[in-house]
């Protein structure tokens, strides 16, 4: 490929071919090209680098290419030949073949106009069946489609098969007619099943049919149908499907209607003189309290049992109020002591003043720091004895500074 140009490339001093890079690049992405056969002749052009070939290589190049040339020649007839030879089997072969399905042809026309008949009855059979299976899956209800079909089909079918074309639609209409009604038979079971569980549902309070915190009532309500519906016998009719659904769900109403009268009971509870915290607790008491009481108890039962719930609470409550007054009479009592004694209080400073010698600033500071001591003193007794007359406190006040106040003598 070098030597005939299809590569770009040129020889070294050495007489070896050096490709630039780039051509490597381009016959990696494109490919080799396809390899010239090159005939000899006396005028080779030179290299690409003005270089002479190497020696004697035109020379070796040329007698091996007319070779091959002539070989080829021989080998192209050949095939030639070979393909003539195969081509004169293959006519003959198709020849027989022709000449053997006019043979065949011939044999199966007797066999072909016997089948026909045959084939003619079949495809009526297959028209006649075709037809009833179609009136059959017509007759399904609506809501039963895409359900039933295939039952509906396999039963059709099955009756269709022992029958014949031939017989009349007064006695193919009615089995028929009879299969569709099998095929139905558990559908139309499951059917009342589920309208019978859904009557009894709607009879359900509306609160357990939508309320969230209902939930659990409305789950064991649809077992108890379940349970209800699996315990009837496989002929039992809709009606006593109803019924039996219907008496399932009481349990579940009374169980709803005995909690919301407790609850009833409940919201009314109202403590006077309770707090919030206080009014919470015994209304959970008393929930508490009902909730234990079975279903079926009279009002009066949990009326009775409401009582006791609320007994110990409203006691504490009883207690905490009485305990409230009694500190406010001591509070109250406490604050008339007070008033009473402030009010004999500067009759220190005068009874010092009076009995005792004093330069002003002393008699001042010595009133002021018997003040607060004689003032509790006379608190604590006048709690004691509330009767105290202004003229009695005095007198107290004086035997508090005398027993106080050092004298001269002392």
């Amino acid at each position: 490929m070098c030597e005939n140009g299809v590569v770009a490339a040129e020889t070294t001093p050495g007489g070896q071919w050096r490709v630039p890079a780039h051509e490597v690049e381009r016959l990696k992405r494109d490919g080799l090209p396809p390899i010239p056969r090159p005939m000899p002749t006396e005028d080779d052009p030179p290299e690409s680098n003005g270089k002479p070939a190497r020696p004697n290589h035109s020379e070796l190049a040329v007698r091996p290419s007319m070779e091959v040339a002539s070989a080829q020649d021989l080998v192209a007839f050949m095939k030639a030949t070979l393909e003539k030879r195969r081509i004169e089997r293959d006519l003959e072969a198709e020849e027989d073949w022709f000449r053997e399905r006019q043979r065949q042809q011939e044999a199966a026309a007797a066999v072909e106009r016997e089948r026909t008949e045959a084939m003619r009855g079949e495809q009526r059979r297959r028209q006649w069946m075709q037809e009833w299976i179609k009136y059959a899956l017509d007759s399904v209800p609506f809501s039963a489609r895409r359900e039933v079909e295939i039952e509906v089909y396999s039963e059709v079918d099955a009756v269709l098969s022992n029958l014949e074309t031939w017989q009349p639609e007064a006695i193919v209409r009615p089995l028929v007619d009879a299969a569709v009604r099998h095929a139905l038979r558990p559908w139309q079971r499951n059917q009342d099943i589920q309208s019978a569980i859904d009557a009894a549902v709607c009879k359900l309070p509306w609160d357990v049919k939508n309320r969230p915190e209902h939930a659990s009532s409305k789950m064991r309500a649809i077992d108890a149908l379940a349970e209800a519906v699996r315990g009837l016998r496989e002929q039992a009719s809709r009606e006593e499907m109803e019924t039996a659904t219907l008496l399932a769900v009481q349990p579940i109403i009374r169980e709803y209607d005995h909690g919301q009268e407790c609850e009833r009971l409940v919201r009314r509870i109202y403590l006077f003189d309770a707090t919030t915290e206080e009014e919470e607790t015994a209304k959970d008491a008393a929930r508490k309290a009902l909730a234990e009481l079975p279903i079926n108890a009279s009002r009066k039962e949990l009326e009775k049992a409401e009582e006791g719930a609320l007994a110990e609470l409203k006691a504490v409550v009883a207690w905490r109020k009485e305990a409230a007054r009694q500190e406010s009479q001591r509070k109250a009592q406490r604050e008339t002591a007070e008033w009473k004694v402030d009010l004999q209080l500067d009759y220190i400073a005068c009874y010092l003043g009076r009995e005792y010698v004093f330069d002003p600033g002393e008699l001042r500071r010595e009133a002021e720091r018997l003040r607060p001591v004689i003032r509790q003193t006379l608190i604590d007794e006048f709690l004691r004895k509330s009767n105290m007359s202004g003229t009695e406190i005095r007198h107290r006040i004086e035997r508090l500074i005398d027993e106080d106040v050092p004298t001269e003598d002392d």
